[in-house]
C-alpha cells in the first residue's frame, strides 16, 4: 500500500493551504492536513515514514518546512528557515534533507529536524538539483556551470562549466552520468568519476524535463515548445528518435517496470503514452483539467494525475494495464504539487 500526497494552495477564503493524503488501495482521500503557510514542495523519505513539505511566505510569515508523520498525517516538527524554499531532495538513506532556498542549500537532519549546515551557492535560474545515488555527491546547476557538492564535508569540490545558464539536471541510475540542461538548448553529459563534461547532446529545443529508465539505457526528454519527446541512447549519448506529444508536452514518468513512459501535455487535457521498446505513442489518455504533475506506484499498477480546473483540483486516476482513466479524485483548489510514497 502507498499514498499520494497533493500539495493545495487554496485561495483567501480557505486556510493558506492543505495537502491531501489518496490511499491508493481505495483511490479516496483519507486524510486532509492543514497547513499554516502556503505548501509549495514536498520530497518524502525513501523509507516512507515521513513527508518533507516547504512553504512560502504568507503575510510576512517565516518561511518553513513541515514535516508529515505518514503514519498519523500529523505536522510533527517544523524547520524555520532564513530563505524561501523551492525544491527538497532527500539522501538515499533518508537522513538528510537537502532544500534549495534563495541562499543556497540548507541541510536539515532528519533525526533531529534541524538545520546542520547551509552551503552557499548561487542558485541562479535552477529549478531542480540531484543527488547521486550512493548519496556522495549533490549536483547543482548555475550561472554557466554546475557546482559538485560533496555531502560529507557540505562544501563544493569541483565545478563544471557549460555552453549556456543551466537549469535543471538528471542523474542516471547507475550513477555514472548527469545530463545537464542549459540554455544552449542543449544537454552536457558529465561523467561522475571524472567530473567532467564527455559528451553533448544537441536538442535544439528547451528542454522541459529528463527522465531515465531504471536501467539506464534511455533518457527521455521533453520538450514544451514543439510538444517533442526526445529518446536519447544512454551507451552512445546520441539522440535516436523523436515522438510527437500533444499540446504543452511536459513532465514525464517512467513506469518502474520500464514498459512504458506517460508525459504530461499542460495545455490540453491529454496524458500521452509511450512505450519504452518501440518509442511510440501507444495510447492518449484523456484526463479533467489541465494536467500539471504525475507520480506511479511502485508496482507499475497506477499512474497518479494532477490537474487544475477551473482553479480547482483534480487526480485523475490512470490504470496502466488499460492506460484508461478509472477514478476522480478532487483535491482542493490550486494544487502545485504532487508526491507517492515508496
Amino acid at each position: 500500500m502507498s499514498f499520494v500526497y497533493v500539495l493545495s494552495q487554496e485561495n483567501i477564503e480557505n486556510p493558506p493551504g492543505n495537502v491531501y493524503v489518496i490511499d491508493t488501495s481505495t483511490h479516496a482521500v483519507i486524510s486532509t492536513i492543514r497547513m499554516s503557510e502556503v505548501p509549495n514542495s514536498i520530497a518524502i523519505t525513501p523509507n516512507g515514514q515521513f513527508a518533507y513539505v516547504g512553504n512560502t511566505v504568507l503575510m510576512g510569515g517565516i518561511q518553513t518546512i513541515s514535516v508529515i508523520d505518514i503514519k498519523s498525517n500529523f505536522v510533527i516538527a517544523v524547520v524555520e528557515l532564513d530563505s524561501l524554499p523551492s525544491f527538497i531532495v532527500i539522501s538515499p538513506d533518508g537522513q538528510f534533507v537537502y532544500v534549495e532556498t534563495n541562499d543556497g542549500i540548507t541541510v536539515i537532519d532528519s533525526k533531529k529536524n534541524l538545520v546542520t549546515a547551509t552551503i552557499t551557492i548561487n542558485t541562479g535560474i535552477a529549478v531542480t538539483f540531484a543527488i547521486t545515488p550512493n548519496g556522495k555527491f549533490i549536483y547543482f546547476p548555475g550561472f554557466d556551470t554546475v557546482s559538485v557538492i560533496d555531502t560529507k564535508s557540505n562544501h563544493i569540490i569541483a565545478t563544471i562549466e557549460t555552453a549556456g545558464n543551466t537549469e535543471e539536471l538528471a542523474i542516471t541510475p547507475n550513477g555514472k552520468f548527469v545530463y545537464v540542461v542549459d540554455e544552449a538548448e542543449q544537454i552536457a553529459v558529465i561523467d561522475t568519476k571524472t567530473q567532467s563534461i564527455i559528451a553533448t547532446v544537441n536538442i535544439e529545443e528547451r528542454i522541459q524535463n529528463i527522465v531515465f529508465t531504471l536501467d539506464s539505457q534511455f533518457a527521455y526528454v521533453s520538450d514544451n515548445d514543439t510538444d517533442t519527446i526526445f529518446v536519447i541512447d544512454v551507451k552512445t549519448h546520441a539522440l535516436i528518435a523523436r515522438v510527437r506529444g500533444k499540446m504543452g508536452t511536459g513532465n514525464l514518468i517512467i513506469t518502474p517496470n520500464g514498459q512504458f513512459v506517460y508525459v504530461v501535455n499542460e495545455f490540453s487535457t491529454a496524458i500521452t503514452v509511450v512505450d519504452v521498446k518501440t518509442h511510440a505513442v501507444i495510447a492518449t489518455t484523456q484526463v479533467v483539467g489541465n494536467p500539471i504533475d504525475l507520480v506511479i506506484t511502485s508496482d507499475s499498477q497506477f499512474v497518479y494525475v494532477v490537474s487544475i480546473l477551473n482553479q480547482a483540483g483534480i487526480v485523475s486516476v490512470i490504470e496502466v494495464k488499460t492506460h484508461s482513466v478509472i477514478a476522480t479524485v478532487e483535491v482542493g483548489l490550486n494544487p502545485v504539487a504532487i508526491a507517492i510514497t515508496p
